[in-house]
């Protein structure tokens, strides 16, 4: 694990992945900006104040629509991984597993739909969990633990899918969950790190494809399976 880390730190020089991040940046900011600014507007025509009153309400709900965009980020990032995650993953690929050879290309459709479905699940988690908040401490265990659970599968089936059938992919999932989950658990970390959580999906691609290499080179007994991929 720890070593699969030193890794992902080590290639983001990679002018590939800073590509990504480049572009990851720009849209965690876009969407969280418009978020912010999309409450400010609606409180306003829905409040029917004027005056100082309709100012301190649109305030307040803008400063709570940025706390509450702050603990959705997960499942934001969810989906902004899955955009960008295929340069990622090729990248890492390509300096530390160049015999895989080239990886099936998934359809732009089913990207979006598995990125759309994982990110709906964890927005729905993280919201049933926010009550939480007035016992912080148990509230960040909850979230930790759900999004690490959600994360590890997303990030590892964003890897897996590019050279294993479904079926075969997630029967690794369930044969390795605790691992993928503890690597998802990282993850979720990560991203609730101020500014390293605008990165952590670039982080959170090239860390699963070291944390899937490791499972099946675990599993190499002597078997005709060599390596994800193969």
């Amino acid at each position: 694990m720890f070593s699969a880390f030193a890794k992902t730190l080590g290639q983001m020089n990679d002018p590939r992945i800073r590509g990504v991040i480049g572009k990851t940046l720009a849209l965690a900011i876009l969407g969280y900006i418009l978020f912010v600014v999309l409450i400010y507007l609606l409180i306003g025509w829905l409040a029917g104040l004027s005056g100082w009153l309709e100012g301190l309400a649109q305030f307040g709900g803008a400063l709570g629509a940025m706390v509450v965009a702050w603990f959705i980020f997960p499942g934001i990032a969810a989906a902004i991984a899955g955009i960008f995650a295929d340069e990622v993953i090729d990248a890492v690929e390509a300096k530390h597993y160049p015999n895989l050879g080239p990886a099936r290309r998934l359809s732009v459709w089913s990207v979006v739909v598995d990125g759309l479905q994982l990110a709906g699940i964890a927005l729905i988690a993280n919201l049933v969990a926010l009550p939480f908040l007035v016992v912080f401490p148990v509230y960040v265990l909850i979230t930790w633990g759900v999004n690490g659970w959600l994360l590890g599968r997303e990030y590892f089936e964003m890897v897996a899918f590019r050279r294993l059938d479904r079926d075969a992919a997630r029967a690794l999932h369930r044969q390795h969950k605790g691992t993928f989950t503890l690597a998802g658990i990282l993850i979720a970390i990560c991203l609730t790190i101020p500014f390293v959580n605008l990165i952590a999906p670039v982080l959170g691609a090239a860390f699963m494809v070291h944390i899937a290499q490791n499972v099946v080179n675990q599993r190499q007994t002597g078997a005709h399976v060599s390596s994800l991929g193969r």
